[in-house]
């Protein structure tokens, strides 16, 4: 795209490499040879394995990761003996992926004129979308990883003025040991198309894997993208997912991320605003527990006049866990008659959690309406006093304040059956009983 360039958003930075972490990386690019294959030819030279004076990994660990490679046994939720769908009572169309692979069996495939929907890998000859010098492949280390080695992934077109009937649920499962995991989902929306698509990642209570997600998505003039991406991931996992989402004029993307459980997350998303009177919409709820790190990070990048973007990511921290939320707005010098709002806010649960937040807004445009907010405290004693004072017991009272604090992210799922089982999945993990069992009672 044309146009004045700022000279901090596009400047190149150098980012020292770190010994250690280089023999890291290039000890799992060797593995990763073997046992998965590249698959395409992606440059690592120029990109340093994150390491702690990486300024976009200041706050994340990464040693989690250099961990040995295996084959996958299990590749069907037969095997793997796990749901084929995650979520009870959702009518839905469904690509299943248990390891890496698509598992046809328990999958159901859209059938509705006007949408190509289909795992990656049998495509046959239709092109992947391609990327460019503000890609994540460009930039991030672990995106040149999923470039480079993806197995699968979702493969979707959907033509000019067609509404997808259902939802599509694209379910992720880990199970195993030493399990490598890369997939890439690759969407277009032409002209006023809309579609809902549900992101779930599961894996088993004994999994000690890693995944590696990129979701690429083009969402032409008018059309509409909602995406609900939800993770509950048992064993230890290592989750690293990225979303490169490009939209055109008047398009209205939104994605809400909630991460019931995890070992190790981090949510790498990046919206470019291309057309003129386009939304997008960035929510996110997480509750890690005892020894979980969950990270999350943000780029709305404003190209054009007379667009909004909004982002509410709120984080409730148990145990010894870590959360990190780094929030970024861009909003290049043609863009004028921007609204951007961003607010992040945080409950330390327990002493010993910690919170690492870092909003960020660069502006070169003068007339404009930005604002960010970030907030990290303890749980309101004076509410927790009124219910006690009423016969509510402590962690039922906990309870109620975390329902009303996370309700307007989880109000964003778009659909009943999903906000419904995140609700009783965090229930279970936290050990509550006074969540709702309708999915639409917001009382």
């Amino acid at each position: 795209m044309g146009g004045a360039k700022p000279k901090l958003m596009d400047r190149s930075i150098f980012e020292a490499k770190h010994a250690a972490s280089e023999a890291s990386g290039a000890a799992l690019i060797e593995a990763l040879d073997k046992v998965l294959g590249a698959k395409a030819g992606v440059a690592f030279a120029e990109v340093p394995v994150p390491h702690r004076r990486v300024e976009r990994w200041k706050y994340t660990p990464t040693a989690a990761w250099w961990r040995d490679v295996l084959a996958p046994d299990i590749k069907t939720v037969a095997a793997a003996k796990c749901d084929e769908n995650p979520v009870p009572g959702l009518d839905a169309y469904r690509l299943v992926f248990v390891n890496g692979a698509f598992d046809a069996a328990a999958s159901d495939l859209p059938v509705h004129t006007g949408v190509t929907c289909m795992p990656v890998s049998q495509r046959h000859g239709q092109k992947l979308q391609v990327e460019d010098a503000f890609s994540p492949e460009s930039s991030d280390w672990f995106a040149s990883i999923n470039g480079r080695y993806s197995q699968e992934g979702m493969y979707l077109r959907i033509a000019q003025g067609v509404e997808v009937d259902r939802p599509i649920l694209i379910h992720h499962h880990t199970c195993g040991a030493g399990t490598f995991n890369v997939l890439r989902h690759d969407i277009v929306l032409a002209l006023n198309a809309s579609v809902k698509l549900i992101h779930w990642s599961t894996a088993a209570a004994e999994a000690d894997g890693s995944v590696n997600v990129l979701t690429r998505a083009d969402i032409g003039a008018g059309a509409r993208l909602h995406l609900d991406k939800v993770q509950d991931e048992e064993g230890i996992v290592r989750h690293i997912a990225f979303e490169d989402i490009r939209q055109g004029r008047a398009s209205h993307a939104e994605v809400h991320t909630i991460t019931v459980r995890g070992s190790w997350v981090r949510n790498d998303l990046a919206f470019r605003i291309n057309g003129q009177g386009a939304h997008a919409e960035l929510n996110g709820a997480f509750l890690p527990g005892e020894g979980e790190f969950v990270d999350n990070h943000t780029t709305v990048d404003h190209r054009v006049p007379h667009c909004t973007s909004s982002e509410n990511y709120k984080g409730i921290l148990y145990g010894k866990s870590t959360g990190v939320f780094n929030g970024k707005v861009f909003v290049r010098p043609d863009a004028q008659q921007t609204n951007a709002y961003q607010q992040n806010a945080n409950i330390l649960a327990s002493e010993n959690s910690r919170m690492n937040a870092k909003p960020e807004l660069e502006i070169y445009a003068d007339d404009v309406k930005c604002s960010h907010g970030c907030t990290v405290g303890q749980f309101d004693s004076d509410a927790l006093f009124y219910a006690r004072s009423r016969g509510v017991g402590l962690e039922a009272a906990k309870a109620m304040l975390v329902h009303a604090f996370i309700g307007d992210v989880l109000k964003g799922l778009s659909i009943p059956e999903v906000r419904l089982e995140v609700e009783h999945r965090l229930a279970e993990k936290h050990g509550w009983d006074v969540w709702s069992d309708h999915p639409n009672d917001d009382s």
